[in-house]
């Protein structure tokens, strides 16, 4: 069989055509209700598919495309992450749906679910992007698994229990964006009406993880791939005790867990019932839940060897911190890697799909001054250099230098004494008339510094990486460890929660996260440990589709109503002051500049969510952005869809 590894879908377009004719003949859906009608001529069809192991195997290769990642297929955004309606990217493409329909603040349900998703998550539409193909899919897999002759029953409940753990992260992503969910329990036949309307949020957290408990409960679903090199990216027993940890994260946060909802309805709303965005109150015991979950899976790891765990750097340097965080991002098979997910098999630089490199170089994802902020110093002590914006820079500070791996890693800085490694360069001129400032064409590989800065991770260097296989985290184990550490501290164990962080920052050599920032007295200070929490979210899983519902699900206001800059560099003259012109470069032989920094405000594509009044009071965000809306023509079908809050 060919490895599991490879594009699945190149299996469905080659030598196996046939079925995956088959497939879209079972699955031909077009709209939201799948479930409502059923197809003409599916059952010939299905017993077709069900009548050998190895076609039933090929249709849940199928479902296993639906599986999210950061970069979706269906343009979602029209190719700009999600992540640039966040505050460490943004997108300076102009015809981006970033810039075109959400910075300009035209968002509304009519722009959502179209067939290029304007939204950030499609309700209905899209292999990928949306929802109930998967759901569909699942379901007739699960329904017939018994009707195969040729599998064995360890087979069969291996394939059932996958099949389960696809089900529930594509909940979970429903979940993220919408709130509460119609839920689904079974293929429905023709004529069957769907009847049960939108769960509550309650409701729909209940049957995700029952989902996960089918998948648990599944005798042969293994704790972990035994085969990675053929195997890697099934889903395994370890990944649905993870998501089970990833789901109650997110139900015990505080925008559906807590005293109040984030929105009231209005009265102009048809259908409201505020339980569908709301669990009713503040409940600890979903934090209980998540604690649980986490201590279960940590607990079953050890029993099982601790097959899951960081990659830890070959070297204490550097290069070394680098090339283990990169493995534990980038790499396909390896121990950081809990739930993989596999689209292309090698990401060339300019793919029309999947490619965040064709996204950047379009101006798409273009890292913001506080995303660089956020990356602390190489000892571990938070960034602290903000003070000197705008000035003379009188001690001659290079504030590049001496920095988290991570950020070198994660976005291309002006910097001296690059790695070999590092797109084959000695040094990134970035500064006002440098060598490499603007869209520059690196040994072949073109680049945007819009905010001073460009993206590095995901690209890297590409004339070095085409036959690196690509692989996706859903989750992998460094975010294990950070949502043990949130569900510590919000549970009471503040120290604990650090030692969990601290397991993640010492893999690139960052000192404890306590220790380095005694001023914040971590061990005593919930908030502050959980701002740190978030800050270190986002430095380990940027670009990993954390950041944006990361603020979404703290109700952080603040990270998206506050203006975001970039950075300006210029060099500093003999005379301290900063050199201006168009030619600023570095002679031969001469030794690295000094440097003065200016904190700029964005404005092109400036988002409405920044406008304030004279007292600095946001005047355009309201907090309906927080959950996304629903298709109008969804709702109108009336199955028991409802709005969300103020859209």
């Amino acid at each position: 069989m060919k490895k599991f590894y490879n594009n699945i879908a190149l299996w469905l377009l080659g030598g196996f055509m046939g079925v995956s004719t088959l497939f879209s003949c079972v699955d031909e859906i077009n709209v939201g209700d799948a479930f409502l009608e059923k197809q003409p001529g599916v059952d010939v069809n299905q017993d077709t598919i069900f009548s050998k192991g190895e076609y039933t195997k090929y249709f849940l290769w199928s479902l296993y495309n639906h599986v999210n990642h950061p970069f979706y297929d269906n343009n979602q955004l029209n190719s700009s992450p999600t992540e640039v309606l966040s505050d460490i990217l943004h997108s300076h493409c102009s015809w981006s749906w970033g810039n075109e329909v959400w910075y300009p603040g035209l968002m509304s349900e009519g722009h959502a679910g179209t067939n290029y998703c304007q939204d950030k998550f499609a309700f209905a539409t899209g292999h990928r992007t949306g929802i109930w193909d998967a759901i569909r899919k699942g379901w007739i897999l699960i329904e017939n698994m018994e009707r195969v002759p040729d599998l064995s029953e360890t087979e069969k409940s291996q394939l059932k229990g996958e099949t389960y753990v696809i089900m529930a992260t594509r909940y979970l992503d429903a979940f993220k964006n919408y709130g509460g969910l119609p839920l689904i329990d079974h293929v429905y036949s023709a004529g069957e009406a769907y009847t049960r309307g939108r769960a509550t949020t309650v409701q729909t957290v209940e049957f995700i993880d029952s989902l996960i408990t089918c998948a648990i409960n599944e005798p042969g679903l293994p704790w972990r791939v035994e085969d990675p090199e053929n195997w890697a990216g099934r889903m395994t027993k370890g990944g649905a005790m993870a998501l089970r940890a990833k789901l109650y994260l997110y139900a015990a946060s505080p925008l559906f867990n807590d005293s109040e909802p984030y929105m009231q309805y209005t009265g102009e709303q048809e259908f409201q019932n505020i339980e569908h965005v709301w669990h009713g109150g503040y409940k600890q015991e979903y934090w209980q839940e998540c604690l649980k979950a986490c201590e279960a899976f940590f607990r079953e790891n050890t029993a099982n060897g601790n097959h899951y765990a960081l990659i830890q750097p070959a070297s204490q340097d550097e290069a070394g911190y680098c090339q283990a965080f990169r493995e534990a991002y980038w790499f396909r098979g390896n121990s950081e890697k809990i739930i993989e997910v596999h689209s292309l098999y090698k990401n060339a630089e300019w793919d029309q799909q999947l490619s965040i490199g064709n996204q950047s170089h379009q101006g798409h994802t273009n890292p913001t001054l506080e995303y660089m902020e956020m990356f602390p110093m190489a000892d571990g002590k938070n960034y602290p250099y903000k003070n000197i914006y705008g000035t003379d820079n009188p001690d001659n500070i290079d504030i590049m230098e001496n920095r988290d791996p991570r950020l070198y890693e994660t976005m291309v800085v002006c910097r001296e004494k690059l790695r070999e490694d590092y797109m084959g360069l000695m040094n990134f001129q970035l500064w006002k008339g440098g060598v490499h400032e603007n869209n520059s064409n690196l040994n072949g590989w073109t680049i945007r510094f819009s905010t001073g800065m460009a993206l590095f991770k995901w690209i890297r260097d590409y004339w070095k990486i085409q036959n690196d296989p690509v692989s996706y985290s859903y989750i992998r184990m460094a975010e294990m460890h950070l949502i043990y550490a949130e569900a510590l501290a919000e549970t009471g164990n503040l120290t604990k929660a650090c030692e969990e962080i601290n397991k993640v920052r010492a893999r690139v050599g960052l000192g404890a996260i306590e220790k380095m920032n005694p001023e914040l007295n971590l061990t005593s200070n919930k908030a502050n440990l959980i701002n740190e929490i978030l800050r270190e979210r986002a430095c380990e899983l940027g670009l990993e589709d954390s950041r944006l519902y990361d603020i979404i699900r703290r109700k952080c206001v603040d990270k998206f109503t506050s203006p975001l800059h970039e950075l300006v560099t210029w060099r500093k003259g003999a005379d301290g002051k900063k050199m201006e012109g168009t030619d600023t470069q570095l002679a031969e032989g001469e030794a690295w500049p000094d440097f003065i920094y200016e904190k700029v405000t964005i404005t092109n594509g400036a988002r409405r969510w920044w406008e304030q009044d004279a007292n600095g009071k946001p005047t355009f965000w309201t907090n309906k952005y927080f959950l996304s809306p629903l298709p109008r023509d969804e709702i109108n079908k009336g199955y028991g869809l409802t709005q969300n809050p103020g859209w």
